[in-house]
């Protein structure tokens, strides 16, 4: 599975669950689903953002140049 793909997945289980709990809870409050909503989507936007792929390897360099 592909990096990017990856990502994805996680950011969107986060923000599945997050709101699957929420709804299991029962949340009210104007101010309770602003915050949820934050919790939900900040940390998958700063993973996305911030984890970045392996660097190219030397064989993966020289298959490159070879090409």
């Amino acid at each position: 599975m592909q990096l990017k793909y990856i990502k994805t997945v996680l950011a969107a289980g986060w923000a599945v669950g997050l709101t699957a709990i929420a709804l299991f809870a029962h949340v009210t409050g104007i101010g309770s689903w602003i915050s949820l909503m934050g919790l939900a989507l900040l940390p998958p936007i700063v993973m996305v953002r911030m984890w970045n792929g392996p660097d190219q390897s030397l064989s993966q360099s020289i298959q490159e140049a070879r090409r």
